[in-house]
C-alpha cells in the first residue's frame, strides 16, 4: 500500500501497520507558508522539506494559563535598548494582588536564542503572588480548519497545549524550581495542580468543539534527571500529564510529546502516561537513546521520532551523517511506529555555514531514500 502522508502519521499514532517510516523537518511547514527566513540559504530547504516530506503544524485556541483573557491586563511588557545593538530587553511585569513581578528576557532582534536575566518568582511568597491572580478563560475558538484546508493530506494538524509544570519553571527558572521543589514541595504542587486543571478543562473543551486531531505539548524536559530527582518528576510532571492523556484518549484523539535529555529510564513512564509519540529521542552525549536496544525492548508500544542529534547535521561529515541515517531508519523501521527527525528546528542559525546547508539537503533526499526503502512490520 501507498499512503498519503496524513494517513501514514495518523496509522503511527494508531498504532497501525504502515507502508514505510515517515520523515520529518522539524518547522519546514511553518516558513513554507510565508514566516520570514532567517537566511536565504534556507530556501532550498524549505522548498525541498515542504514537498517531499511528512509535514505537521499547529492549531489552537486563545489560551493563557496565568490570568486567561485577564493576560492582556494582568502581563504587561515593555521592549527597551540595551548596549547591544541586535538586542532587545523585554521587560515583562506580572500585576499581582500583592504587588508587581518583574521578569526579564533578553531577545535578539536578528533570530539569535533569547534567555532569561531575571525571574519573577525570586522566593516563595512570589509564586504565591501570582497564584493569587485573576482568571477567567478565553471563550473557545480555534483555527484548526483552515489549518487542515491548507495542509490538505500533506501531513497532520496538532492541537498544541500548554504545560502545567513547564508554566512554574518559567516564572522562576531550573535552579529555583529544584530549591523550591525541596523547600516548599506543597506550595510547587498546588501550582502544577491549579495549572494542570486549566489545561484539562482547556483540552475538554476544544474535545467537545469536535477536535479529533493529536494534541501536542513541550515541558517535561524541564522536569526530569537532572534538573529534577526521578521523585520530583513523578510529582510534578508524571502526576498531571498521565490524566490530561486520560482526557485525550477517552475524546478519541491521541498525544504528541517533546522532550530533550536522557530519557532512557522514561520511556515506561512515558507509555504509561499514554504519549503515543515521542519526540526527540536523542542518542548520546545529549541523549541516552540506543534505537536498536528501544525497539527491542519496547516494540511498536510507543511511536518514535527522531534520533538524528542536529549536531550531526551542523558538524558531520556526508559520509557520516548518510550512515548515521541509513542506521536510525533501519533499527527505527523495525518498530513500525517511527518518523525520522533532527533533534530540533532546523531555522536556527542566523548564519548558517554552507556546509549546514548541504547537510540538510542530504538529510532529505537521502533520509527520503532510506525510509522508502525501509518495509515496516506487518502488525
Amino acid at each position: 500500500m501507498e499512503l498519503t502522508s496524513k494517513e501514514r502519521i495518523m496509522r503511527i499514532f494508531r498504532k497501525q501497520e504502515t507502508d514505510r517510516p515517515a520523515i520529518k523537518l522539524w518547522g519546514s511547514w511553518q516558513y513554507r507558508e510565508g514566516d520570514h527566513l532567517m537566511h536565504p540559504a534556507y530556501k532550498p530547504v524549505v522548498k525541498l522539506a515542504s514537498e517531499t516530506t511528512d509535514l505537521f503544524t499547529y492549531c489552537r485556541s486563545p489560551f493563557n494559563i496565568y490570568c486567561g483573557r485577564f493576560c492582556n491586563e494582568l502581563i504587561t511588557t515593555e521592549v527597551v535598548d540595551t548596549k547591544e545593538p541586535t538586542w532587545k530587553d523585554h521587560i515583562t511585569t506580572y500585576h499581582t494582588p500583592y504587588g508587581d513581578l518583574r521578569q526579564i528576557k533578553h531577545v535578539s532582534t536578528i533570530g539569535d536564542p533569547a534567555y532569561t536575566t531575571e525571574y519573577a518568582v525570586k522566593e516563595p511568597e512570589d509564586l504565591k503572588k501570582i497564584l493569587a491572580m485573576a482568571y477567567e478563560p478565553y471563550k473557545y475558538e480555534d483555527n484548526l480548519v483552515k489549518c487542515e484546508d491548507t495542509l490538505g493530506d500533506r501531513g497532520v494538524v496538532m492541537f498544541n497545549l500548554d504545560h502545567a509544570s513547564y508554566s512554574v519553571q518559567r516564572l522562576m527558572g531550573s535552579e529555583n524550581l529544584a530549591i523550591f521543589s525541596y523547600d516548599c514541595h506543597d506550595l510547587i504542587d498546588e501550582a502544577c495542580s491549579l495549572y494542570a486543571k486549566r489545561l484539562y478543562n482547556h483540552a475538554k473543551e476544544a474535545l467537545c468543539a469536535g477536535v479529533k486531531v493529536p494534541f501536542s505539548w513541550v515541558g517535561p524536559e524541564l522536569l526530569t534527571p537532572p534538573l529534577m530527582t526521578d521523585q520530583g518528576f513523578n510529582d510534578f510532571c508524571y502526576k498531571y500529564d498521565k490524566p490530561l492523556c486520560e482526557i485525550i484518549h477517552n475524546g478519541g484523539s491521541y498525544v504528541w510529546m517533546h522532550c530533550h535529555g536522557k530519557v532512557r529510564k522514561l520511556l515506561d513512564r512515558y507509555i504509561d502516561m499514554g504519549i503515543d509519540i515521542l519526540n526527540p529521542l536523542e542518542p548520546p552525549k545529549n541523549g541516552d537513546i540506543d534505537m536498536y536496544e528501544v525497539v527491542k525492548k519496547y516494540g511498536d508500544r510507543i511511536g518514535l521520532e527522531g534520533n538524528i542529534e542536529m549536531q550531526e547535521l551542523i558538524q558531520a561529515s556526508p559520509d557520516r551523517l548518510r550512515m548515521l541515517i541509513r542506521e536510525c531508519v533501519e533499527a527505527g523501521s523495525a518498530s513500525g511506529r517511527f518518523i525520522l527527525c533532527p533533534s530540533s528546528g532546523f531555522m536556527e542559525y542566523t548564519l548558517p555555514s554552507q556546509e549546514y546547508i548541504d547537510n540538510l539537503m542530504i538529510y532529505l533526499t537521502y533520509g527520503l531514500q532510506c525510509v522508502k526503502a525501509a518495509k515496516s512490520p506487518k502488525k
